[in-house]
């Protein structure tokens, strides 16, 4: 994966690129930005690509510079959906199975509909308030699904879709590490114990998708 990162002025442009895709991110210095992935036929097509959105940014007076790949806020192309290419590095690192950027997948973190939907969503609030609480606003998102109030897993226990709540969940640890890099304790245990009660929610022989989830998910290291 090779990534580089230009400035001008106020505004910033990076590029990563990894095989035969590349996503370029730009905006004004201290935003999210906006975010596009494109594919191409062949790694050589893309890098060539590629090297000529680099001269053009070069050329309108973009330079070099350090960027802080780390604590920078990762989103997806609205067109593309979850990919390795718009996650944080640590998403990748830990997380490295297609599986957790399938968007088709319904035992994946974004492969259903609820879990597809409240990473769309968390990334829109996040555009507005990067200090976001991610359990919060998952309890929140779950309160306007399901219309009633909900402080725990108990105040949805007799909707009709609760397993949907804990889809939600999911997500919500999921996307906190695949946008920031970070997991709170808290949402780390809420998370857990989410997929735990899916477990009771599917056919026995979809169990061991879920505990490939449940550990994967308990071996990433949290945050206060």
């Amino acid at each position: 994966m090779n990534k580089w990162s230009f400035e001008q002025v106020t505004k910033y442009w990076n590029i990563i690129i990894e095989g035969d895709e590349f996503v370029v991110n730009y905006g004004k210095i201290g935003t999210i930005g906006k975010v596009q992935v494109k594919s191409f036929e062949s790694d050589s097509e893309c890098m060539k690509e590629a090297e000529k959105l680099i001269r053009q940014k070069l050329r309108k007076g973009y330079v070099e510079c350090p960027f802080d790949w780390d604590n920078h806020m990762y989103v997806d192309d609205p067109e593309v959906g979850p990919s390795f290419l718009t996650s944080h590095p640590k998403y990748q690192e830990c997380f490295n199975d297609e599986f957790y950027v399938d968007c088709s997948e319904e035992y994946a973190p974004f492969g259903n509909d609820a879990g597809a939907d409240a990473l769309v969503m968390y990334e829109e609030v996040l555009r507005k308030d990067r200090e976001l609480c991610y359990l919060s606003y998952a309890y929140a998102l779950i309160e306007s699904w399901i219309d009633r109030d909900v402080y725990g897993p108990e105040d949805w226990s007799t909707y009709e879709y609760a397993y949907t709540c804990d889809q939600v969940l999911v997500a919500g640890a999921f996307a906190s590490i695949k946008m920031t890099g970070k997991l709170t304790g808290n949402l780390k245990i809420t998370g857990l114990a989410a997929i735990h009660r899916l477990k009771q929610a599917f056919e026995i022989e979809d169990l061991s998708m879920f505990d490939k989830l449940y550990e994967r998910l308990s071996t990433f290291p949290t945050e206060s």
